[in-house]
């Protein structure tokens, strides 16, 4: 597998905490905002907190960053050891 077909790990993990964080607030926001609608069962994966509350969105918001970045990582991860099966 060559470089250039290699996902950077800190930036899938960075990219996927980003994606997963913005998704975490704006459901939190829905969930605000028209109380509970389906965006506040997102919210309740993170924080056992009401969906709705500012202590939903703190605890909510670092979780979703470290499982985003957790999530991330181990992707790309997996995508460069299963490189290793590509064609030539």
């Amino acid at each position: 597998m060559t470089d250039a077909s290699k996902l950077s790990v800190i930036r899938c993990a960075a990219s996927s905490a980003a994606a997963l964080s913005t998704v975490f607030v704006l459901c939190w926001l829905a969930a605000t905002l028209f109380g509970p609608i389906g965006s506040h069962m997102f919210v309740t994966m993170f924080t056992p907190a009401p969906p709705g509350s500012f202590v939903a969105l703190g605890a909510g918001l670092c979780w979703s960053i470290a499982f985003g970045a957790a999530v991330g990582g181990i992707f790309a991860a997996f995508y460069n050891w299963f490189g290793h099966w590509q064609r030539p």
